[in-house]
């Protein structure tokens, strides 16, 4: 890892920048193009923090804005980003997990129509890589972290 940015630490600021670019323009179709205002509310509501349904175009600009800051702070290798990215991803699993089993319970049909979507998916495969590769030694090093 000597002589510039790892390709790890590259993809992730991309993927949390491009994120932030897509949640910008879900908000752009949310009120230019309302016809199409279904899926990009259904982005919004996969890909944003949730604050409750009636700030969720707010939550979309907030998240944005998170994004922007993660992807800069993990390209200039902050260790605070690093931090809250660990921290994210974890909850983000954990919230997966808890909602899926808690559904299997209640209905499952509603279960495997969230599970088959490609938001859920993509959210959580990009989850455990981006924890499994935050989490090794060689890249902790690179934040400056001890072991």
């Amino acid at each position: 890892m000597n002589g510039g940015r790892p390709l790890g630490i590259k993809l992730i600021a991309a993927y949390l920048l491009m994120r932030a670019a897509a949640l910008i323009a879900a908000m752009s179709i949310v009120y230019m193009r309302p016809e199409l205002r279904k899926g990009a509310d259904d982005f919004i509501l996969y890909f944003a923090i949730n604050l409750g349904s009636m700030l969720r175009h707010e939550s979309a600009i907030i998240s944005a804005l998170l994004d922007v800051a993660l992807g800069l702070g993990i390209w200039f290798l902050m260790r605070w980003s690093r931090t809250v990215i660990v921290m994210l991803s974890s909850y983000g699993l954990c919230r997966a997990a808890i909602g899926s089993a808690i559904l299997m319970e209640i209905d499952r049909k509603f279960l495997l129509s969230q599970i088959s979507s490609p938001y859920f998916a993509i959210s959580v495969v990009v989850c455990v890589l981006t924890l499994f590769y935050l989490l090794d030694p060689d890249v902790k090093r690179l934040f400056g972290e001890r072991e």
